[in-house]
């Protein structure tokens, strides 16, 4: 038995895209942001004192809790791009996407409908 995708309201429409256009961006430059910051952090903790390194890795911390905050479904608060599979708390399929598959995986909102202008 399959989950039929639920269609969103109007007034959801601009969340949708909001959370979509986040969800896109952090789930390209996560990887690749957080090994740059753990470089930078390793570098100068390495050459400096070790606090200026953990400093680093304080003031970048924004920028990932604010995306990660950013590219939730305006439903059921769902984040919109894959988690590593040991991050599967609440037994919910780690693998989907949600900027491929276009629908939430909790909720089933369908985000291409909102994504659509009107």
């Amino acid at each position: 038995m399959t989950n039929r995708p639920v269609r969103p309201e109007p007034e959801e429409r601009p969340k949708i895209k909001r959370a979509m256009r986040a969800a896109r961006i952090m789930k390209g430059i996560t990887g690749p942001m957080l090994g740059l910051v753990l470089l930078a952090a390793t570098i100068v903790g390495g050459t400096t004192e070790w606090y200026f390194g953990v400093g680093v890795l304080v003031v970048s911390l924004p920028f990932f809790i604010l995306g990660y905050l950013a590219a939730r479904c305006p439903h059921c608060g769902q984040v919109w791009w894959a988690t590593p599979p040991w991050a599967s708390a609440d037994g919910v399929d780690q693998t989907a996407d949600e900027t491929d598959s276009m629908v939430c995986r909790r909720c089933h909102l369908d985000i291409g409908l909102g994504l659509r202008d009107p």
